[in-house]
């Protein structure tokens, strides 16, 4: 219990100072505009650490992780994170002005028809993410595991897959949208492929591991 609470200590500390920064860094008027671009950030840079961990124990021990309490806490944080990005950014891009800047009163490139349909299923992939975040903290406590059994929590906790996945597709069409950087899109490509990677490794290690006690048996 005691480790589980430094876990929430640290994660809160990280999160609040990082948010804090972007809040008051800069002009006043554009606050819950850092606010929003850092807190998403912040969650995928989380979630990604969350999905890492599993299988960097797995490649490690040769056994996969099924109740790791690190793993969640983080997980958690990255869920709350997530969730106040969308409520913030959900208020800031329907304005008007959002609007006309990035999605119809625009020339840069692409097309106004393109930057339409990718404010339109970037939107649409936010609130789906963010529906598996509350799925995924109703999951998070030792109770769920009673209630649900490990096998059907565990399928349950796999969407958090399923929620990355449509973060970075999410992460893309608004990178698009609003010009940002390349080297922010490289973050979040090297950051994907860098999930993928271990995960297959992790998966690789693990069977290795049963194949060889197979062998021995």
């Amino acid at each position: 219990m005691r480790r589980r609470q430094l876990h929430h200590l640290v994660l809160a500390c990280l999160t609040v100072v990082s948010l804090s920064a972007a809040i008051v860094y800069g002009p006043a008027a554009q606050a819950l505009d850092r606010f929003s671009i850092v807190s998403a950030y912040v969650c995928f840079a989380l979630f990604a650490g969350a999905l890492l961990l599993g299988p960097l124990r797995a490649i490690r021990g040769g056994r996969p992780s099924t109740n790791d309490y690190l793993r969640r806490d983080i997980g958690v944080w990255a869920a709350l994170i997530g969730i106040a990005h969308l409520v913030i950014a959900t208020g800031h891009s329907m304005d008007a002005s959002y609007l006309d800047a990035y999605v119809n009163g625009t020339s840069k490139a692409p097309s106004e028809g393109v930057r339409t349909q990718l404010f339109a299923w970037g939107s649409i992939l936010g609130f789906v993410v963010g529906l598996v975040f509350l799925m995924l903290l109703a999951l998070s406590s030792n109770q769920a595991i009673r209630l649900l059994g490990p096998r059907l929590w565990k399928k349950l906790q796999r969407t958090s897959y399923l929620a990355f996945a449509l973060s970075a597709i999410h992460g893309f069409a608004f990178q698009i949208l609003e010009s940002r950087e390349w080297i922010l899109i490289a973050v979040i490509l090297l950051t994907v492929a860098l999930v993928i990677a271990a995960q297959l490794m992790g998966v690789m290690a693990v069977r290795r591991t049963t194949d060889t006690q197979s062998s021995v048996n």
